[in-house]
């Protein structure tokens, strides 16, 4: 087990009552853990004196890093608050759904198949029963394909409407997605799991776990506002309450970013260059894959950025460089005798491929060391001037692998072994090009029992001499009785002088 610090307890942000019923009963909750897991229940009564025990177990440790922050963030803005006794999660991205999924299987060990969905499409249901069909055929097609709903994980009703008015879908409009699980218990230890990281606990966690959560944020309530006419560039976030709104400000102030908050506005508003500079920076836009692309064409916009972000240059740039204090303590556990990657990255609380990829960069671990160019060049030829003797052979001279010798040799002189022994005499291979150009549609059998070489060494010629396509013919030498056919076609129903006898 990790530090306590690095992971959420459930423990500590259990309620002491679980509401139920129609009319809101509270009832007290029971619990005993271990160190893996949590066992709730709580008793409900009803009007004929019958009592109903309501269980629930669930893993106790939430682990502390950037995938939990961002879900969080998600949940926040898109997680029904109310105690309605079901968990729901809404969004129109469909790696975010998938990203719920996982969170909640890897964490709180609640399965895909518990979940049951369906799909919100913002217009008026249609009266007409074909144009409703095909809406809505379109629209689950799309949401199974790029998801790993299923079918028979759904609602009766698959498809719901908004019933707004005077609203027209576009070609690649899918709805929203909403996932639902009706366990009250779970949903009820959620929902104050997640106001109280919210309310309590986020303002205090490290500037990169403040940066995922709000990140995640975005993704389920932020906007993009480009409004081209007058050069306004923004990004709103949604929240009418003052408390959460106020969270907000602060959360972006340590990420030094300015998040304006209106009396008579209903969102925040993240706007001026610098502050929309640092969303890129710090991509808190990438989670949500369509406001990223809006986000980035309006970025783009913006005389010399350029220049400033490094970014819209054609180049990928590197995401989430190791830094160099971490790169130096990597090395330092290395050479100290720990070799193993998965120890060292269980050691620093780093990914096994960061270190491998820092272990590799500066030439440690399970690798050859490179070698200079010019022993590169030695190695080649030797190889070049003695045919006879085995690359591997050559290698071992030069204590290398033999893969270092064929690459070093096809870096010089191209490819060699049976690439460089199916070479024949020219005078022979210029012969077989007079005969293919004197007779298109001779057989291979012809040429090799002449010559003595294979189809494969004929069709290399052929090739590198550009003698694969002749006239009509699909292949020369080939025969091809589809083509053949299809010419005798062709050219009888072409039309024939008439002869005019005297």
């Amino acid at each position: 087990m990790e530090k306590k610090c690095d992971y959420f307890d459930l423990l500590d942000y259990l309620p002491k009552e679980i509401v139920a019923g129609e009319n809101g009963n509270k009832y007290e909750l029971f619990f005993k853990a271990d160190e893996k897991y949590i066992s709730l229940s709580y008793i409900s009564k009803h009007s004929n004196n019958s009592q109903q025990e309501h269980s629930l177990t669930i893993p106790r440790f939430i682990f502390k890093n950037q995938e939990t922050f961002e879900v969080l963030g998600l949940l926040q803005a898109e997680m029904g608050k109310t105690q309605n006794g079901s968990l729901n999660f809404a969004n129109s991205e469909p790696r975010l759904i998938n990203k719920v999924f996982k969170w909640f299987d890897k964490w709180l060990e609640i399965k895909k198949e518990e979940w049951k969905w369906s799909i919100k499409v913002n217009s008026k249901e249609p009266s007409d029963s074909l144009v409703k069909k095909e809406i809505e055929n379109k629209v689950i097609d799309y949401w199974i394909k790029e998801t790993t709903i299923k079918l028979e994980e759904s609602y009766p009703k698959k498809v719901t409407y908004t019933n707004v008015e005077h609203t027209r879908l576009k070609r690649n409009y899918y709805g929203t997605l909403i996932i639902e699980i009706k366990k009250n218990l779970l949903s009820q230890i959620i929902k104050k799991f997640i106001y109280s990281i919210t309310y309590n606990v986020l303002l205090y966690e490290s500037k990169d776990n403040i940066r995922s959560f709000m990140s995640g944020l975005i993704a389920g309530e932020g906007c993009v506002s480009n409004e081209r006419e007058n050069g306004h560039y923004s990004v709103h976030i949604s929240d009418s309450n003052v408390l959460e709104r106020e969270i907000y400000r602060k959360c972006m102030a340590i990420l030094h970013i300015e998040l304006k908050i209106y009396n008579n506005y209903s969102e925040t508003l993240i706007s001026q260059r610098h502050n929309l500079v640092q969303l890129l920076k710090q991509r808190l836009m990438t989670l949500h894959q369509v406001k990223y692309k809006k986000f980035l064409y309006m970025m783009q916009k913006y005389p010399g950025i350029k220049e400033e972000t490094n970014y819209f240059t054609g180049k990928k740039p590197v995401w989430h460089k190791t830094p160099k204090e971490v790169e130096d303590k990597i090395i330092e556990i290395y050479n100290s005798g720990i070799t193993n990657t998965k120890e060292i990255s269980e050691k620093i609380k780093l990914g096994r491929l960061k270190v491998q990829r820092v272990l590799k960069e500066n030439n440690l671990g399970k690798r050859v060391v490179k070698i200079q160019e010019e022993l590169r060049k030695q190695i080649a030829d030797l190889a070049k001037n003695n045919p006879k003797i085995k690359i591997e052979e050559i290698a071992k001279q030069f204590n290398v692998s033999k893969q270092i010798g064929f690459r070093a040799y096809h870096k010089y002189y191209g490819k060699r072994g049976m690439g460089a022994s199916r070479k024949i005499p020219e005078e022979i291979e210029k012969r077989i090009i007079q005969i293919y150009k004197d007779n298109p549609e001779i057989k291979y059998s012809k040429i090799m029992g002449e010559f003595g070489i294979s189809s494969t060494t004929i069709k290399r010629i052929r090739k590198e001499n550009d003698l694969t396509h002749l006239g009509f013919k699909h292949l020369v030498g080939n025969n091809n009785k589809k083509r053949k056919k299809q010419w005798h076609i062709i050219t009888t129903k072409m039309k024939v002088p008439e002869i005019i006898t005297t």
